[in-house]
């Protein structure tokens, strides 16, 4: 038999009815073929304009057929963790003249066995390439779960996964992330395991604090809300919170801790992060991007009437939750009026100092204004 005429028994033969636009013979459409077509790589990458074309076009025409598409795609979704473009059609090319030499022993084995080994190969190839994907995880985060008995959640969709916890906490782990924990917390402390990305929102507890080991560092909490950013093929790690506390350590004082040290770690709060510097080995506190307004019963009014300049600070510190240091003195008699409402944190200290003829910087965490008064 010719090539062409076993690439039609996999069976690679629909064909478009005679009166549909852009009548072209396709191939099946099946997970195997679409993921060596180079047509099909072309729409996935976006890299030739009629190969976009004429896919999307027959997606419309074979709603049918869209779970298969819709599948290939998350498989190249998933290789494209791990390789690039070139790498991944590289490997396709590999694979696709590997096949293309196997049509040639057709005259000595039944065309529907070389088939069915083909799309076995194919299979398995998919299948390894996957587990590979899954297993490029962190060693720390693996050492640290060996030996465990724990729930192990992996995040290898493209939408946030909702984690509850047997204490009701929960979590919202994000793609390409993944997180241990054990069924039932037991003992004095409540610890779980993140490789990843993860929004926490921990339920209180203080005879049991929460433990996240995240990479390199430890984060430590009562109950608060926040979220760890520990990619582990990434520089640095960040914790940012949400809502209340908490206490950040590294991992590797934790381990070396003895009942004649006391832990070193360092204490955000709420609109602040930190970052720790995996390469120089040291922490670094400051404010978030856009620092938000705490929740409360009556919400804050930023309207101001001949106030202060201090009180206006102290207005606008215990509305954020930030602290912001100045002079009480000097600015006592700096009166300000105002409407802040729509301005965000860093906008309202700009107006107040913009008023007073002082500047402000942000260092450590905390906003120092620098000033001298309007006596």
């Amino acid at each position: 038999k010719k090539q062409e005429d076993f690439a039609g028994s996999l069976p690679l033969s629909i064909q478009r009815p005679q009166n549909q636009k852009n009548v072209k013979p396709k191939r099946e459409i099946i997970l195997e073929n679409l993921i060596v077509d180079e047509s099909f790589l072309n729409y996935y990458f976006r890299k030739n304009e009629a190969d976009i074309w004429e896919w999307e076009e027959f997606q419309e025409e074979n709603p049918e057929l869209q779970p298969i598409i819709d599948e290939a795609i998350e498989s190249l979704n998933r290789l494209s963790l791990k390789w690039n473009e070139e790498q991944i059609r590289q490997k396709f090319y590999q694979l696709k003249k590997k096949l293309d030499e196997e049509t040639k022993v057709v005259a000595i084995k039944p065309i529907y066995k070389i088939a069915v080994g083909i799309a076995a190969t194919l299979a398995i190839l998919i299948g390894v390439w996957w587990m590979f994907i899954k297993q490029d995880v962190s060693p720390i985060y693996k050492e640290l779960i060996t030996d465990k008995i724990l729930v192990e959640k992996v995040n290898d969709g493209n939408h946030p996964m909702l984690v509850m916890l047997s204490d009701g906490s929960s979590i919202l782990l994000q793609k390409n992330s993944r997180l241990s924990y054990p069924k039932q917390f037991v003992g004095d402390k409540r610890e779980v395991y993140l490789d990843g990305e993860a929004f926490f929102e921990i339920a209180k507890n203080p005879q049991k604090p929460f433990m996240v080991y995240a990479n390199e560092i430890v984060t430590k909490v009562i109950g608060t809300s926040f979220t760890i950013k520990a990619p582990h093929g990434e520089k640095n790690i960040k914790v940012i919170v949400r809502t209340g506390k908490v206490s950040v350590y590294r991992l590797k004082e934790i381990k070396e801790k003895t009942t004649k040290t006391n832990l070193e770690g360092v204490v955000i709060a709420q609109n602040q992060q930190i970052i720790f510097d995996k390469k120089q080995v040291n922490f670094s506190k400051s404010l978030i991007d856009e620092p938000q307004i705490l929740q409360q019963t009556q919400p804050f009014k930023f309207v101001f009437n001949d106030e202060s300049a201090a009180e206006v600070f102290k207005t606008i510190q215990k509305a954020y939750g930030v602290t912001i240091v100045f002079d009480e003195e000097l600015m006592k008699d700096c009166p300000i009026t105002a409407s802040l409402n729509d301005e965000p944190l860093y906008g309202k200290i700009q107006l107040v100092c913009q008023a007073i003829e002082a500047e402000y910087e942000v260092l450590d965490g905390q906003i120092i204004i620098n000033g001298r008064g309007c006596k």
